[in-house]
């Protein structure tokens, strides 16, 4: 093979990070663009006036139409990304936990009590989850236990 041709097969890579290793604004990256909103604005529902909101609900990154209990207007179930996010971080915490992974000891007592956090927030959560939310809580909550005894048996 010539030079030329090995020339044209060269991978090229850019750098797209934003911040230096200071975490500074790198100066040759042109600022990010503005996302700009394509669909028209949600018009509220004609509705009583809502129920007191909760403190949090006023906390910056708290959503309530994320809520995993809120139906939407057809009737539809929402199903929070959040709240799967919650559950799987949790289940695997309470793994770790249970089989001493990342260089750490196995430690039994700890992951029950991650798992009767999970089994708690089935019982206090019934009736407020999608149909999506309870299948992944119930079938995570059943297959911790049935790891945490095979484990400790």
């Amino acid at each position: 093979m010539s030079e030329s041709d090995e020339g044209s097969n060269r991978i090229k890579v850019v750098d797209r990070r934003r911040f230096d290793e200071s975490g500074d604004l790198r100066p040759d990256r042109p600022p990010s663009p503005e996302k700009k909103a394509t669909s028209p604005p949600l018009q509220e529902p004609a509705s009583p006036a809502p129920k007191a909101t909760p403190a949090a609900a006023e906390a910056p990154g708290y959503e309530t139409a994320a809520r995993p209990s809120a139906a939407e207007p057809g009737g539809t179930e929402t199903t929070s990304p959040l709240f799967l996010d919650l559950v799987a971080g949790l289940a695997q915490q309470a793994e770790i936990l249970m089989t001493g992974g990342q260089g750490l000891p196995a430690q039994p007592a700890e992951a029950q009590r991650v798992i009767e956090i999970l089994s708690m927030l089935e019982s206090k959560t019934t009736g407020n989850l999608s149909t999506e939310e309870k299948q992944v809580l119930s079938s995570v909550v059943f297959q911790l236990r049935a790891l945490y005894v095979q484990h400790n048996t």
